[in-house]
């Protein structure tokens, strides 16, 4: 027998009526506060941002936050990070080849990166600048499932924070793009987006055609409701798909 657990249960039952000044009820989604002031119990709904500021004796500072970062939190089980990357240019990004690498020169679109324990998302927006409404399309690379989750092979990848975001961008750009899910991200190149990305380098595209990007699932229209539906997700797995 636990002792840790005995002990609690002798001790609940010691403890008269009288001495119990509050008691916290938890039912799914809501959280009933029952409290006795001035010899009168009183009952109440209170949110769950109360009861973690009750149970929370230090302070959360997220420190000085990177350029992007529009959006972090944490899950009973994780931490969560939301980067936008506006549109740029130039990016540098190394395709694997039979004998050695080649590093291209694109232009991308606007992106949103998501880091949420050791796993990381990357959608497309048509937008400059981060709107949470704006429609979500798949990032135009390889190595990104249906659902936008990165595949980064065999590189580790540090837990999602606000100080490993900015590193594991770099790492994306770095890492070699093979020929897995290459498909289904470019209309112009249905079959291969890597196609695209390597018309974009012989040509010297300062920006990418936002018309060539292909729309996400009709599930999850806008970035705001795929960050949602993320978040969730990684509550009832520990691997997100």
């Amino acid at each position: 027998m636990n002792l840790a657990n005995l002990e609690s249960r002798v001790l609940v039952n010691a403890i008269a009526p009288k001495d119990i000044l509050a008691s916290l009820y938890i039912f799914e989604g809501q959280y009933l506060l029952r409290y006795q002031e001035n010899d009168q119990i009183f009952t109440k709904f209170i949110s769950e941002e109360a009861v973690r500021n009750a149970f929370c004796h230090l302070p959360v500072d997220s420190g000085f936050l990177p350029t992007g970062i529009v959006r972090w939190g944490s899950t009973s089980k994780r931490t969560f990070i939301v980067k936008f990357i506006c549109p740029a240019s130039k990016n540098k990004v190394t395709f694997a080849g039979d004998t050695q690498n080649q590093i291209l020169s694109i232009p991308l679109p606007g992106l949103v990166l998501m880091g949420i324990g050791c796993q990381y998302f990357l959608w497309a927006v048509k937008t400059k600048q981060f709107d949470p409404n704006a429609r979500v399309f798949h990032a135009p690379f390889p190595n990104i499932n249906v659902s936008g989750g990165i595949c980064f092979g065999n590189n580790p990848v540090p837990d999602a924070s606000s100080k490993t975001i900015d590193l594991v961008w770099t790492l994306f750009g770095r890492s070699p793009f093979n020929g897995d899910t290459v498909a289904g991200k470019s209309k112009a190149f249905p079959s291969d987006i890597r196609k695209q990305l390597n018309d974009l380098h012989k040509q010297q595209k300062r920006s990418y055609p936002l018309r060539d990007l292909v729309d996400y699932s009709n599930r999850h229209k806008t970035i705001a409701e795929i960050i949602e539906f993320t978040i969730k997700s990684s509550y009832d797995s520990t691997t997100i798909n």
